[in-house]
């Protein structure tokens, strides 16, 4: 190995193998490998010398920044060199590159993942159910994907010796639940690879790393003349050193690694730990048996390069080395030192997420608006990514992105999601709405019809069990049919055939997935006419039912009902991937696998918060962290420690900036453990970082208003020929309770949408009572009156369980009602129902509809059912509840329609359902007449102020006569006001 001084630069090829080099993490890793190549390989007289060449790197992102980088060099056309990823680097049969004789001519096909899905899954599901446990498919999809996880994971080491799985548990003395997972884990250790062998397929990962190995063994046995050259790779995976260490001796081989410590002293490389960002590179240089500090450089490292490095290193130093941190920055340099490593980092701590990718998104555009430079986020935070690139849409940037859209979010995802939630039931109203208004559904283009549906067939509570009721729903009253109901009957009976081959296939009681994905994608093509599969969301969803229709069947039969959560699940995780040639180049959000390699003049790290970045390790269902150990699989903590590899690696480029929010989600953070130690180091050392917190108020600015103006208490006050003109009995009391209400409904025309398929409530139970009451008279059988509550509770949308209560809850109040009836016939009345009366009273019509009006020889009794508990007398009498006064009023003027003109002599309500059915005869002061004449003055005065152009409609205006509904507080923005004025 070269033996030259540390740090001095080395040719690419130059000196004795092995031949390994380092490129300091200072520098842009990729421009600077590309500077190196030509240098070494470029001739003028040869122009194949390039292109002779393959180049091994981590990922298909930095295979594409390399040519970048090539490109931005050579000029315009050139022969680059073949360039691969590492993770499969047997991703083409050229002959030129691998050889005549395949690579994987001795290696069984890697059997495809969602087969091996299903396959694993089938199998647990046969277990279970051979341990009489449940057979839950969509549990043992996630049991199997735990499953592929390990199979993944063991692939990475050099062997794991599954036999000694059953007595692990023995061996560690663990708990003995253990040993029911270590059992479990049979199915690969035992029946997986019998399985795979008798298909003659192998496991994915087990390929992949079967491919490293075998093309390991054919470069030592017969070393190509080509330059071979592995860039950027920790070698974290046992095949990727054992290629790695084949390459660094071939004659023209050489392993370029990324940002390895090769000066750091040897107490803390002995103690450098699973996550510590040189683990990984510990390990390989460990197997390719070379020593650190003779690995030599590509380039000088300069003086500011250098103290950021060694300013990261101690920050992200082992724990047992943290002890003496000042002695070691006094000893390279003090604080002059320190402020030398943190020039370049800057630091922004936002206040929420939200704010913290407005902030990043104002730095973007600011990158975007100079003349030269880029800028590149970096965040394993999916979420804040999203939220980053909505930011830059309201000013038309569109930013060069690694990560796609989830499936489940995209036009296409949320159709197929639509149909399995309709797969249980074909007429939820929410689903079915939804489905109805779905961009790509063209079934339902008739707009007019689609409204009509809406407002008459879905919203309120539910009254159709099936798509064939609710395509009847509006015909079913024939006296008061809905206007236009054919329009709406037509788009139900074009669903309803849509969803045929769902429909027909739920009846079953088996299916398997496969069936359900071939009837869900007919169904998905009969509604949109083929367009669910247009763009790449479509593309994506084609390949999710394509892959379940053609492995679907290895799962087995299932239940009917558990196919729709099954294919939700198999959804789970699915991306629609971005363009590659999209958004602006000089802008760009990555993810860390992305970033890696990858280097911008303006580097943003952002959502450094504990639990994001670094992630925690993941768990492991099946092993303890000590059974993991014994059979020899890496360990849980090593993704943190390549994370952490990341990080330092990002947080070396010459300007970076620090992001976190202080909340999330509503809840306080902890800083990244990196970031904690980085600012306490820098604090330790008499510096501090500079800040970047004048974006996050630069953020603030840009949506804060000129100025604010208070919302105050809604006072509309329309023209007088624009008032009242009709009320009705009940609205008199909103007109005393809550004026706004009446102004919005009866000026402004303005009728409250119920929520679609709404459960149903207080008012509807009431209008189901009221018009069952209605169609059974005075009868006197009391299973016809419970049979006609159950037909009016359903109609009205009451759920089945709530009318089987009723049913039990409402016999005291049938029995009672009935024994009043009879005790009432006695006295020979005649009997009026559903009466509808209309008296002008100066210039409005007051209008209401009487529930029961007796007349008799010695007796004139107007009364209401209520299912609620009646207004009290006092109420009555103060005339905040004046319907039966002023219904009295219309009988003594002769204006209720077929009835006689009478004076009345009691008022009743009659409570139906409660504790104690029975009626409440109201004691109306001075008697039913004279109290009817004072509320007819009363609402003369009433209407005579509302009459007033200068009377306002005030919202809710009095504390202590709020009405307890609040259909039109959300127009009376009274949340906005109400606090602010004490709601007086």
């Amino acid at each position: 190995m070269s033996s030259l001084s540390l740090g001095l630069p080395e040719p690419l090829f130059g000196g004795p193998a092995p031949r390994l080099r380092a490129i300091p993490a200072s520098e842009p890793f990729l421009d600077l490998l590309a500077e190196a190549m030509i240098a070494a390989l470029k001739c003028d007289d040869d122009p194949f010398a390039l292109a002779d060449a393959l180049v091994l790197l981590p990922n298909r992102r930095s295979a594409r920044g390399l040519i970048d980088a090539f490109a931005h060099r050579l000029g315009g056309a050139a022969l680059l060199p073949t360039i691969r990823p590492l993770g499969d680097p047997h991703a083409d049969d050229d002959p030129d590159i691998w050889g005549a004789d395949p690579i994987s001519a001795d290696i069984l096909p890697p059997i495809d993942k969602m087969q091996r899905r299903m396959q694993l899954a089938s199998l647990i599901r046969r277990r279970s159910v051979a341990e009489n446990g449940v057979d839950d498919p969509s549990r043992a999809i996630a049991l199997a994907d735990e499953l592929g996880k390990l199979l993944d994971s063991a692939a990475t080491v050099d062997h794991v010796d599954w036999k000694k799985l059953p007595k692990l548990v023995d061996e560690i003395d663990l708990a003995r639940h253990w040993e029911r997972s270590a059992a479990f884990l049979d199915i690969i250790a035992s029946f997986w690879p019998a399985h795979l062998k008798e298909l003659g397929v192998s496991d994915p990962a087990e390929h992949g790393a079967a491919l490293r190995h075998a093309l390991a063994a054919r470069w030592k046995a017969d070393p190509p003349k080509r330059p071979i050259i592995i860039a950027g790779s920790t070698g974290s995976q046992a095949t990727t050193r054992e290629l790695m260490k084949v390459v660094a001796r071939l004659p023209k081989g050489v392993v370029v690694l990324p940002g390895i410590d090769v000066d750091l002293d040897n107490d803390s490389w002995r103690l450098i730990g699973d996550q510590h960002p040189q683990h990984a590179l510990k390990h390989t240089l460990a197997a390719l048996g070379v020593e650190r500090h003779l690995v030599p450089m590509l380039k000088f490292e300069n003086e500011q390069g250098r103290a950021r490095r060694v300013l990261m290193r101690e920050a992200l130093a082992p724990a047992e080395k943290t002890a003496d941190w000042l002695a070691r920055l006094n000893a390279a340099g003090g604080a002059e030192f320190v402020e030398e490593g943190a020039g370049g980092l800057r630091l922004l701590e936002a206040a929420t997420e939200d704010e913290e990718a407005a902030a990043i998104a104002l730095m973007l555009r600011e990158a975007v608006e100079s003349k030269s430079g880029n800028a590149a986020v970096v965040t394993p935070d999916a979420g804040l990514a999203r939220r980053i690139e909505a930011k830059l849409a309201r000013w038309g940037i569109e930013p060069s992105v690694s990560h796609g859209a989830p499936l489940r979010e995209t036009e296409a995802g949320r159709l197929v999601a639509l149909l399995c939630e309709l797969a249980f039931d074909p007429a939820e109203p929410v689903a079915l709405a939804a489905l109805l208004k779905h961009p790509r559904v063209v079934t339902a283009s008739d707009a007019g019809g689609l409204t009509i549906l809406e407002h008459k067939g879905l919203r309120g509570a539910r009254r159709h069990d099936a798509l064939i009721d609710l395509a009847t729903l509006g015909e079913r009253d024939s006296e008061k049919p809905v206007q236009g109901w054919s329009r709406a009957r037509k788009i139900v009976e074009s669903v309803s055939l849509a969803l045929k081959p769902i429909i027909l296939l739920m009846s079953h009681q088996e299916v398997t997935l496969a069936e359900f994905a071939d009837a869900l994608s007919q169904s998905a093509e009969a509604l949109t006419k083929y367009d669910i599969w247009q763009g790449r969301d479509g593309e994506a969803a084609a390949q999710l039912l394509r892959e379940a229709n053609q492995y679907g069947a290895e799962l087995g039969a299932i239940a009917a009902y558990a196919a729709p959560r099954v294919l939700l699940r198999l959804m789970d995780g699915r991306e629609v991937p971005p363009l590659q040639s999209s958004g602006e180049a000089r802008v760009a959000i990555w993810g860390l696998l992305e970033a890696r390699l990858q280097r911008r003049d303006l580097m943003i790290l952002a959502g450094l918060n504990e639990g994001v970045w670094p992630a925690p390790p993941g768990e492991d269902p099946f092993l303890s962290r000590a059974m993991r150990d014994k059979l020899g699989l890496p360990s849980l903590d090593a993704r943190v420690g390549l994370a952490a590899h990341d990080f330092a690696q990002l947080a070396n480029s010459p300007q970076v900036v620090l992001t976190r929010s202080l909340r999330r989600e509503g809840s306080p953070t902890l800083a990244s453990r990196w970031l904690w130690r980085l600012k306490t180091l820098v604090q330790g050392a008499k510096a501090k970082l500079a800040s970047a917190d004048q974006y996050a108020g630069f953020a603030k600015h840009v949506d804060a208003p000129s100025e604010i103006t208070p919302v105050k208490p809604v006072d509309p006050k329309p023209p007088a020929d624009k008032r009242l003109r009709q009320i009705s009995v009940t609205q008199v009391e909103t007109l005393i309770r809550d004026p706004y209400a009446v102004y919005a409904r009866r000026i402004l025309k303005l009728e409250h949408l119920d929520p679609i398929g709404a459960e149903a409530g207080p008012a509807e139970r009431g209008t189901a009572v009221h018009r069952a009451i209605e169609r059974f008279g005075d009868g006197t059988d009391p299973n016809l009156l419970s049979q006609l509550l159950e037909e009016e509770l359903r109609w009205h949308g009451i759920a089945p369980e709530r009318r089987a209560a009723d049913r039990e809850r409402l016999l005291t109040s049938i029995k009672a009602l009935i024994a009043w009836f009879a005790e009432r016939s006695s006295r020979g009345a005649v009997i009026y129902r559903e009466k509808y009366g209309k008296m002008p009273v100066d210039g409005v019509d007051l209008t209401g509809v009487a529930d029961r009006i007796e007349i008799g020889a010695d007796h004139v009794a107007i009364l209401d059912f209520k299912t609620g508990k009646p207004p009290t007398d006092d109420q009555v009498n103060s005339g905040l509840s004046p319907q039966l006064l002023l219904e009295s009023a219309m009988l003594m003027s002769g204006l209720i329609k077929d009835v006689p003109k009478a004076a009345p002599t009691e008022l009743i309500y009659w409570q139906f359902g409660g504790s104690k059915p029975e009626p409440h005869f109201v004691d109306a002061e001075g008697g039913p007449v004279l109290a009817a004449e004072k509320a007819l003055t009363s609402l003369r005065g009433l209407l005579a102020r509302y009459a007033d152009p200068n009377q306002a409609f005030y919202s809710k205006p009095r504390v202590q006569f709020l009405k307890p509904y609040d259909e039109y507080d959300l127009l009376a923005r009274r949340k906005e006001w109400a606090d602010e004025v004490g709601d007086q």
